[in-house]
């Protein structure tokens, strides 16, 4: 079991917690042996869109800290479908453009044979942490089946802060690329 270590954990879908807009740290951790993808998709206040995910995928782009969107991925875990204490990890150093972001996963193994996904059965999640060390966690306990987890969503509307909110929603890959932000670039590619 990937053991996911935070502050505040947000189990029940739907589920909130206040996070800074400094630089955040966003870990998607598992064991078993399958080959998720961490991803981030946005909306920024302007109007943007667009996303940060594996430069495996056609249109992939791992991202920058140092221009526009202030998001960047590490390397590729469980790449095979290999179990052990796999992990990837989203660094976002600056949120203030940003309307939304979502923190995804996709099972690259399943999505690519068509077979649908029960995230609850892969013991994983996501710990978002701070500059501070504080830190929130976010498990996939979602037992609906389809190709991709929306593990999570920034919401940086409201004048009081940004909160992170639990999602846990299992989609297929066109209900992704129609309803979030910027997916349709994974989907079409």
């Amino acid at each position: 079991m990937a053991e996911l270590k935070a502050k505040v954990t947000l189990n029940q879908k739907g589920d909130e917690a206040y996070i800074s807009l400094k630089q955040l740290m966003v870990t998607l951790k598992w064991t078993k042996d399958i080959d998720l993808d961490l991803m981030a998709f946005y909306r920024a206040k302007d109007g943007r869109t667009g996303g940060v995910f594996s430069d495996n995928y056609p249109g992939g782009t791992q991202g920058t800290l140092n221009a526009f969107p202030y998001i960047q991925l590490s390397g590729d875990a469980g790449v095979g479908a290999k179990g052990g204490d796999n992990e990837e990890q989203l660094r976002i150093v600056k949120l203030d453009d940003m309307a939304e972001v979502y923190i995804c996963t996709i099972n690259y193994t399943d999505a690519i044979n068509k077979v649908d996904s029960s995230f609850s059965s892969y013991d994983g999640g996501v710990v978002v942490m701070d500059d501070k060390g504080e830190s929130v966690a976010v498990p996939l306990t979602s037992p609906d089946n389809g190709h991709v987890a929306l593990i999570a969503r920034i919401d940086n509307t409201s004048p009081i802060g940004a909160k992170l909110i639990n999602l846990n929603r299992i989609i297929s890959l066109d209900v992704f690329a129609k309803e979030i932000p910027g997916a349709n670039l994974i989907v079409n590619g």
